[in-house]
């Protein structure tokens, strides 16, 4: 079993590569890309932009690049979540983790607090960890709802996520002008919690610290 300080160097090394792709790599990415200049014969192609960076913004890679970030920090928590748990009961590999009674595929995924098969009630019944004390739970919550929203539907809103997410932390995306402006009657692709990504970031960081 590792001990609580080498525990909490292994939670925060697995965040700290997300936040290498977003804080560092990100920017040097977009500098990279305003550098290449768009000749005139290449706008022919792809349409009057000076260089590859306002091309790769008005085209919205830059938000499906957040998009493949977002998802990853999502995955971070689920490993995260599952190399603790079985740190404290002692598994040594997913094998033991696999004859565990009380593991069930995805269940670090799930960490609802309506889901029953979850990773709350696991905690709590297993552990004697109640996740639902740690203040940084709901932010939590609400990436892991938005990480489903990308990683199985794109990003594009659907029913399901936006009666979810209000669950979660109150917000009526129904009563936003620009949701209901084309929902549901065309795909309206949610990419306003990339712009909180800094943030989801060190909240997730804040979340672990609590783990000892």
């Amino acid at each position: 079993m590792k001990s609580n300080i080498l525990m909490q160097e292994y939670l925060q090394k697995q965040i700290n590569l997300v936040a290498e792709t977003h804080f560092l790599l990100r920017p040097q990415l977009i500098q990279a890309l305003k550098n290449q200049i768009i000749t005139d014969e290449g706008k022919k192609f792809i349409g009057n932009f000076n260089n590859y960076y306002e091309y790769w913004e008005k085209s919205f890679s830059d938000r499906f690049f957040d998009m493949g970030t977002f998802i990853r920090l999502g995955s971070v928590i689920e490993n995260n979540l599952k190399h603790y748990y079985m740190n404290k009961k002692g598994h040594n590999n997913l094998t033991d983790l696999n004859n565990d009674p009380n593991y069930s595929l995805n269940i670090f995924q799930r960490v609802q607090s309506w889901q029953t098969n979850g990773v709350i009630p696991l905690y709590q019944n297993e552990l004697g960890v109640d996740l639902t004390a740690n203040i940084n739970l709901t932010n939590i919550q609400e990436i892991m709802m938005h990480r489903h929203l990308y990683a199985h539907n794109s990003g594009i809103l659907n029913d399901d996520y936006i009666e979810k997410l209000k669950r979660i932390n109150g917000t009526d995306l129904l009563s936003d002008p620009n949701v209901i402006a084309t929902y549901p009657y065309q795909d309206h692709y949610w990419f306003q919690p990339l712009e909180k990504l800094n943030s989801f970031i060190e909240e997730t960081r804040r979340f672990f610290r609590q783990f000892t």
